[in-house]
């Protein structure tokens, strides 16, 4: 039976450890080890839950899941004995969805909120908030390890110089206790919950369970049929195949790909720049501050306000076709240019991207570490590849006459998590590794090469094509209209008709008509 005094001889985990222990290679082996078995467990248990998570918020709601995944995170945070529960506390977080099951119910509660059309702006504003926590994160735990929020600090030992984090785990705890409180109790379920449970309510039935036939199996395999092409009609009456979602999901797996190369990236600065924990810090606050700016500051209120199409001004409508309070319906022609714009946008942040990569990967052996700086800053440029293909794929989805939001954004945070938190760090580590000692660069030209792939896949669509065939029908609908005006046919039932005359007269005050009739 373990003793009070076995206690105090295990070292407190929550004290820092000392200069000589991290060091040690043997600990930071293991450190590593244990790093990649926790975000491995963590990354493949969101993986395989995110779709079902997609999947139930589509039939019971938005904020079941907000709660869910904000539950999973807090309990990750606050454990009284963090140190003994490090492999539980990722498979508790990945079970409940993790932070891609956050960000994509986040997503589809948004897109409940606002209006059909391109969401880019809103979604860029969102995402930016989440780097904004992001980059101030690690400030605000750096200053509670310099001025802990108790008066009493533990002792030093052999491990640590008596400094500790118990007032970040406790801060943390607090602010996710704050959102769970915020997901359960004050945010209201949004107008539209779904298609499924809808159409269940409008026809008068239960909705559906999340078991039975839409248990995990058809949770996790449903988001999948999203990706099957769709029959849609030409504009000479035909059909085609649909490739624009498949394209779209397999160009976000490829660029989470790329987005992989992160954690090995700060071990490129360790061993070309000899950066410490310090300089790191700097690095990954400059980073998140650029990529802050830009999806908060720059892409919502410069770019997409300076270049987004304008809807035509509003003439000779009748006054019941606008709603006090409420925004017109778009129509086809309007969705169709939102659309376009949302994939310049797209493929203009992911060359962007690929554009930083190629400058690091062409740099000389002697770049300073200010141009490297500059160099990787360039990618936070690109961060608007998320928000447009989001945005882009929700329209795609909705002019297919499909509204499985839910579903959507599960898959897109499923394909995200594959490739950002399992494959893509594996990926990068082996090329790494075997590259290090020649040509330590590599990660840059394969992070390069993935970049330019997915920009490959988004060159095969055209995202507007649905929008415009149901356009172009529209017109011919109109061209066949009956023609309006006075009947050309004889209303005179004495065989007789009357001949109109109108003559032009311009005199000084304007055109005018003088009009005169004879009758035969």
């Amino acid at each position: 039976m373990q003793t009070e005094a076995d206690d105090d001889d295990e070292p407190d985990p929550r004290t820092l450890p000392s200069k000589r222990c991290l060091q040690d290679p043997a600990v930071q082996s293991g450190a590593a080890r244990l790093q990649t078995i926790m975000t491995f467990t963590m990354g493949v248990l969101s993986a395989l839950t995110t779709g079902w998570w997609g999947h139930f918020g589509e039939m019971h709601g938005r904020t079941r899941v907000l709660s869910a995944a904000t539950l999973g995170l807090f309990l990750t945070i606050f454990a009284a004995h963090g140190h003994k529960l490090l492999i539980i506390s990722p498979m508790i977080e990945g079970l409940l969805g993790g932070w891609q099951t956050l960000q994509a119910a986040i997503n589809a509660y948004v897109s409940d909120c606002t209006s059909d059309g391109s969401r880019a702006q809103i979604f860029s504003r969102f995402t930016g908030v989440s780097f904004f926590g992001l980059s101030v994160g690690p400030t605000i735990g750096a200053f509670l390890i310099r001025h802990p929020l108790f008066a009493s600090a533990p002792a030093s030992s052999a491990h640590g110089s008596g400094q500790t984090v118990t007032s970040v785990f406790y801060v943390s705890a607090a602010c996710s206790l704050v959102n769970l409180l915020l997901a359960l109790f004050v945010f209201p379920e949004p107008p539209k919950k779904g298609k499924i449970a809808q159409q269940a309510q409008e026809e008068g039935n239960p909705v559906p369970s999340a078991s039975g036939k839409h248990g995990f199996v058809a949770g996790f395999l449903g988001p999948f049929a999203l990706l099957a092409p769709r029959t849609v009609q030409t504009a000479n009456g035909g059909t085609r195949k649909d490739w624009r979602l498949t394209w779209m999901a397999l160009a976000l797996l490829v660029y989470a790909l790329s987005t992989g190369i992160f954690q090995i990236k700060y071990l490129y600065a360790e061993h070309i720049y000899g950066w410490g924990a310090e300089q790191l810090s700097y690095y990954i606050s400059a980073m998140g501050a650029a990529r802050t700016t830009y999806l908060l500051v720059i892409m919502p209120t410069v770019i997409i306000f300076a270049f987004k199409p304008k809807p035509p001004p509003s003439s000779g409508a009748p006054a019941t076709a606008a709603i006090p309070g409420k925004k017109p319906p778009q129509t086809p022609a309007q969705i169709a240019a939102e659309m376009s714009f949302d994939f310049t946008i797209l493929r203009t942040s992911l060359l962007v991207d690929l554009l930083s990569h190629t400058l690091v990967s062409l740099s000389s052996p002697d770049t300073s570490a200010g141009m490297f700086t500059a160099f990787t800053a360039l990618s936070s440029f690109g961060a608007g590849v998320d928000p447009a293909l989001h945005s882009l794929a929700l329209c795609i989805m909705q002019t297919n006459g499909e509204d499985n939001r839910g579903k959507l954004f599960g898959l897109f945070a499923m394909l995200r998590t594959v490739g950002q938190m399992i494959l893509g760090p594996l990926l990068f580590g082996v090329v790494y590794s075997m590259t290090v000692a020649q040509y330590p660069k590599a990660i840059f030209v394969a992070a390069g090469s993935f970049a330019f792939v997915a920009f490959v896949f988004l060159s095969m669509i055209r995202p507007d094509a649905g929008v415009k065939v149901r356009r172009g029908v529209s017109r011919r609908v109109e061209d066949v209209e009956v023609e309006r005006g006075r009947s050309r046919v004889s209303k005179d039932i004495n065989q007789a008709y009357t001949r109109v005359i109108v003559v032009p007269v311009t005199g000084s005050s304007g055109d005018a008509l003088i009009m005169g009739s004879s009758s035969r």
